[in-house]
């Protein structure tokens, strides 16, 4: 609740006062010297008049203002320089990292070549190895399918191993050439054929 008849000169006396105890004179300040009583923009408005008008004051604010641009200078200053050596040191850190990556990956694309020259070495083994057993394979086969020709085949009539059987197994094959096979035996013929009884 604003207090009727607050002055600039009570605003002034309590100013006064905070900054003698060494205190910054805000509006909040001022009002809760004056027993928080008055208005906040009515005590701003006057601080501000008060500001305006004292020669010291505006003196004081110039140097304050001068002191902290040189120190905000100075630590400016001093974050760019530890902001530079750090930023130095993270990319020398960085540089020697990629430096052991490098040989590293060097040592593996060594090591690739080595074991794809030792597998292509035993892939060549393997396949001069299988060829020379399918070719073995192959010729023995070749070998046995001629023996077995030859053993079962006399030469100039064909292949005889399965008449042969067949007369000794009582198979009836009434065809002239099994007829002549049988030594011209009459129980060969079938009754009901052609041919003519033996004498």
């Amino acid at each position: 609740m604003a207090r009727n008849g607050l002055t600039k000169q009570q605003v002034r006396a309590v100013r006064d006062q905070l900054l003698a105890a060494g205190r910054y004179p805000s509006a909040d300040a001022v009002r809760h010297a004056l027993g928080d009583t008055g208005s906040k923009s009515t005590i701003h408005r006057y601080l501000k008049e008060l500001a305006g008008e004292d020669p010291a004051d505006v003196a004081r604010r110039d140097e304050t203002e001068h002191a902290l641009l040189a120190l905000v200078g100075q630590l400016a200053e001093r974050l760019h320089a530890d902001a530079e050596g750090s930023v130095g040191a993270l990319l020398a850190e960085r540089d020697r990292a990629l430096r052991r990556k490098d040989e590293e990956l060097a040592e593996l694309r060594r090591t690739v070549a080595v074991l794809a020259a030792r597998v292509a070495a035993l892939e060549g083994q393997g396949a001069a190895g299988v060829a020379a057993g399918g070719q073995r394979a192959l010729h023995e086969r070749v070998i046995q399918e001629r023996t077995t020709q030859r053993s079962s085949r006399i030469e100039g009539f064909g292949d005889f191993g399965t008449l042969l059987s067949n007369s000794r197994c009582g198979h009836r094959d009434s065809s002239p050439f099994s007829i002549l096979l049988a030594g011209g035996r009459s129980d060969v013929l079938d009754p009901g054929s052609d041919w003519p009884e033996p004498l």
